[in-house]
């Protein structure tokens, strides 16, 4: 039997507002840094993530991460992230919302689907907000995985400290994430900010390199700390 094109991993209330989220697995991917994994994304269920940017209401599966909508003393808005929500996050939403993906909460077809497969939790989302349990059951099953949070200063995140990288935005970021056991995976906006620390560059970034995430796997959450240099659209305010 073919698999499906995805699954719809879980639905379930922010643990940041309460709002219906769901969580969608979709198992090809063109993108050139990630090589071919099966993609997670964490999207407001009631709302387009194009529409949840501009109402704010991607509050819901982004938290107060800083590369989200925000206003310039001068009033203009920007948005450092490096996501380009009406590209794949809109086709997913879109999918979802049309019925295209297969509802599985815990099956057989779902595990075979992960195995021998690299899981990248949080293609757009915050794989933090995912019940801990389901993600553990899944990485069993996968190669590797990887996963990023901004959320790793709150409790409901802490499930996942040795399993997603915490992400951070400064140095400051970086000390207290690696004092409360977190591996770190840091935006800088130039080349080279941390090379004060023990964190490597994304190999996926280095010039001449064909390393993806696939063939990578550092950012599992245990092996080590991890920079890139800020990327997308939107690099310029970060």
């Amino acid at each position: 039997m073919a698999t499906p094109k995805g699954f719809v991993l879980q639905r379930l209330n922010s643990p940041i507002d309460g709002a219906p989220i769901v969580v969608v697995m979709t198992m090809q991917s063109n993108n050139r840094k990630t090589g071919n994994a099966a993609q997670v994304w964490i999207l407001r269920e009631d709302e387009s993530p194009v529409e949840a940017i501009k109402t704010g209401l991607d509050r819901s599966i982004c938290g107060d991460c800083i590369h989200r909508r925000r206003q310039l003393p001068n009033g203009k808005w920007v948005r450092s992230c490096y996501v380009n929500v009406g590209q794949a996050p809109l086709a997913v939403w879109r999918a979802y919302k049309a019925g295209s993906y297969k509802m599985l909460w815990t099956n057989e077809a779902l595990e075979a689907a992960v195995t021998n497969r690299v899981i990248r939790w949080g293609a757009y989302g915050d794989p933090a907000l995912i019940d801990p349990k389901l993600v553990r059951w899944l990485n069993r099953h996968a190669i590797s995985h990887t996963g990023y949070t901004h959320q790793w200063r709150q409790e409901f995140a802490q499930a996942f400290a040795g399993t997603f990288m915490a992400s951070c935005d400064g140095f400051a970021d970086y000390l207290d994430a690696t004092a409360q056991g977190w591996k770190t995976f840091n935006v800088t906006p130039k080349a080279g900010a941390h090379t004060a620390t023990s964190a490597k560059q994304c190999p996926a970034t280095v010039e001449g390199s064909a390393a993806t995430c696939v063939t990578c796997k550092l950012c599992d959450g245990a092996k080590t700390d991890i920079f890139v240099t800020a990327h997308g659209a939107g690099a310029k305010y970060v």
